[in-house]
């Protein structure tokens, strides 16, 4: 009788690990499906911050390509005035918001087009010279706007405002920097 029992036990005991296995494997699914989702969430995070990056990065370059381009139209005049020239030192350089033309390499002067507030040009990029510009090219959806503002007789403050759009959300950038009549000084 005692050997019955311990067969009845035994059988029972299995009985109980079958079912104590499918729970484990049940909390092993769902541990594994959780980790698989943080992997597919953290991906898609990760592909969403490279193209956010991407666009901040071309926009502050952008941004600092267009106070470069005001501060070459003062250099020009300086330069101008150092070897006898009759230009003013913020000559082109007025109040008011602009989009800078410039063809590199073309040793033509930056022309400045005024335009209404809040209202520069977008680019363009050129995909076989790699550069953005306002003419050609596939369409973007960069905006800058020069605004400058004299601050006194010798200073001016020039704003490069940046706009764009990266997937669904708006985003923009202000980089300010003051020129200044070096030659007073």
């Amino acid at each position: 009788m005692n050997l019955n029992k311990f067969q009845q036990i035994s059988t029972n005991l299995k009985k109980k690990q079958k079912a104590f296995t499918l729970v484990e494997v049940l909390i092993a699914i769902s541990i594994l499906v959780v980790g698989i989702l943080s992997g597919f969430i953290l991906i898609t995070k990760v592909l969403y911050n490279t193209a956010v990056i991407q666009d901040r990065l071309t926009a502050s370059s952008l941004a600092q390509e267009g106070i470069e381009l005001v501060r070459q139209v003062r250099d020009s005049n300086l330069l101008q005035i150092m070897n006898g020239g009759s230009a003013g030192w913020k000559d082109g350089l007025v109040d008011g918001s602009y989009t800078i033309e410039s063809k590199a390499g073309s040793g033509q002067p930056i022309t400045l087009s005024s335009v209404d507030e809040g209202e520069g040009s977008n680019f363009f990029y050129n995909d076989d010279t790699k550069i953005y510009n306002y003419t050609t090219g596939e369409p973007t959806t960069f905006n800058r706007e020069i605004k400058i503002t004299t601050i006194n007789n010798d200073e001016i403050r020039v704003e490069s405002i940046m706009k764009w759009k990266t997937r669904t959300i708006d985003f923009n950038l202000t980089v300010e920097d003051h020129l200044f009549n070096w030659l007073k000084f």
